[in-house]
C-alpha cells in the first residue's frame, strides 16, 4: 500500500481549500456553521520618541497613523516623522496641554495631513496652547474632547479605548491626561500622558482594563506617579519612560523607580536609550534603541 504525502509548502494552502469548501457547502444550507478562517498576523510598531524632555509616541497599524503628544517645540518629531515617509497621520492625541506635551504638534499641524486632534479640552494660559488651538483652527483638523470608554478601530485587529478622563478639570492639566489603552493583536499597550497618582486611583476602579504588556510610564518617572497599586495592576512586561537627559526636575525619582523594579518589569528610557521601537506580529515583540 502507498501514501500520497503532500509536500510540506503546500500544505497551508491545501488546509485553506478544504476549509473553503466546507464553508461554501455549509453556506447553502445554514447559517450557524459559517467558518472563519483567521487572518495572518500584521505588522505594528510602536515608536518611543527622544525628544529630550517631553512626550511623543507614534503608533503605526497596516490602515491608520496614531501620534500621542509631539514633545516640546523643535522636539524633532516632524523630522523622525519624515524620514518614515509618513504623509498622513489619522489621529493626534495631546494628552493635555503642558508644552512638553503639544509644542512639537503645532509643527506637525503644520507639515502633514492630520484627520483628528483628540484632547482633554481643557485650557491653559500659554502661548505654546494658544499657538496649538490656532493651528487646530486654521487647518480646519476636527477636535474631539477624549473621554473614557471612547474608542476607535485602528486597523482589524487594532484598536484604541480611552481610560481617563471623566471630568476633567484646568486646576490640574497632569490628571485630565487622555489615557489610551492600544491593542495591537493580543499586545496591550498602555499610554498614560502624565496622569498622577489621583487619576491613577480613579483608574483601578476598572483594574480589569490595566494589565498591558508595554506601559508608557506617567509623568516622565515622577514619584507623583507610578503608585504601587497601579503598577500592580497592570503588571508590564516593558516599562518606557521618557525623560530628558539631566533635566532639571529629576527624572525619573528613585522612588518610582524601586515601585517600577519591584514589579520586575524591563525598564527603557530615552535619556538613557535614545529612541525605543517595538515591533510586534500582535503576538511576539522586539524592542530596539538607538543607543545600547
Amino acid at each position: 500500500m502507498s501514501f500520497f504525502i503532500l509536500p510540506q509548502k503546500f500544505l497551508k494552502q491545501w488546509f485553506l481549500l478544504l476549509l473553503f469548501a466546507s464553508f461554501a457547502l455549509n453556506s447553502c444550507s445554514s447559517d450557524e456553521n459559517i467558518i472563519v478562517i483567521p487572518s495572518e498576523g500584521e505588522d505594528y510598531e510602536i515608536h518611543f520618541i527622544d525628544v529630550g524632555q517631553g512626550d511623543a509616541i507614534l503608533v503605526t497599524t497596516p490602515d491608520k497613523i496614531l501620534l500621542v503628544d509631539g514633545g516640546p517645540r523643535a522636539s524633532g518629531v516632524t523630522a523622525y516623522l519624515q524620514d518614515l515617509e509618513i504623509e498622513t497621520i489619522d489621529i493626534v492625541i495631546g494628552t493635555h496641554p503642558h508644552a512638553d506635551h503639544i509644542g512639537g504638534l503645532i509643527e506637525v499641524f503644520h507639515s502633514f495631513t492630520v484627520g483628528k486632534v483628540i484632547d482633554p479640552g481643557v485650557s491653559h494660559t500659554t502661548v505654546t496652547y494658544s499657538d496649538y488651538m490656532a493651528a487646530i483652527e486654521n487647518y480646519e483638523i476636527p477636535l474631539k474632547e477624549g473621554r473614557k470608554g471612547m474608542k476607535w478601530e485602528l486597523s482589524e485587529g487594532a484598536r484604541m479605548k480611552l481610560l481617563h478622563p471623566v471630568s476633567p478639570s484646568s486646576s490640574h492639566l497632569n490628571n485630565a491626561s487622555v489615557v489610551a489603552r492600544v491593542t495591537l493583536g493580543e499586545l496591550v499597550v498602555l499610554l498614560t500622558g502624565d496622569a498622577e497618582k489621583e487619576a491613577e486611583a480613579q483608574m483601578l476602579n476598572d483594574a480589569g482594563l490595566l494589565p498591558a504588556h508595554i506601559l508608557k510610564v506617567g509623568h516622565h518617572g515622577s514619584w507623583t506617579s507610578s503608585t504601587t497599586g497601579f503598577l500592580e495592576a497592570v503588571q508590564p512586561e516593558v516599562s518606557v519612560i521618557m525623560c530628558g537627559e539631566d533635566n532639571p526636575y529629576g527624572h525619573p525619582h528613585d522612588v518610582a523607580m524601586e515601585r517600577l523594579n519591584a514589579t520586575g518589569t524591563d525598564i527603557y528610557r530615552t535619556d538613557l536609550h535614545g529612541h525605543i521601537v517595538i515591533e510586534t506580529d500582535g503576538t511576539e515583540y522586539t524592542v530596539s534603541t538607538t543607543f545600547e
